[in-house]
């Protein structure tokens, strides 16, 4: 289950997801991604990276995909990007012609 925003990109809140097993919720704000722990309500990651509109995360590992909200140029709404946390490294940058509208991941291949 997932939530964005629309509208402006003031600070603040702009997506909100669920894990698969709802043990963690993936928050993109206006000032990048935070990861809390629904049972320890303790953070698990967070990043600065700037305006994120979608986070999603694979179940309670480190793996991650976001996309941009367009406020910076590194941060275009055309780019998904699936990064692993522990490393900090992005394991794949995927630019489309139009804007992702959502994401969702699996374990599946």
């Amino acid at each position: 289950m997932s939530l964005s925003c629309s509208g402006s990109h003031k600070p603040g809140l702009l997506h909100i997801a669920f894990n698969q097993d709802s043990t963690c919720i993936a928050i993109g704000t206006s000032e990048g991604i935070r990861i809390y722990h629904i049972e320890t309500h303790q953070i698990c990651y967070k990043d600065d990276i700037g305006a994120v509109g979608i986070v999603e995360m694979l179940f309670c590992t480190s793996l991650l995909a976001y996309v941009g909200a367009g406020d910076q140029p590194s941060l275009t709404p055309r780019k998904l990007t699936v990064l692993n946390t522990s490393s900090g490294t992005a394991i794949r940058d995927l630019t489309f012609s139009s804007s992702v509208l959502a994401v969702r991941l699996s374990r599946q291949r």
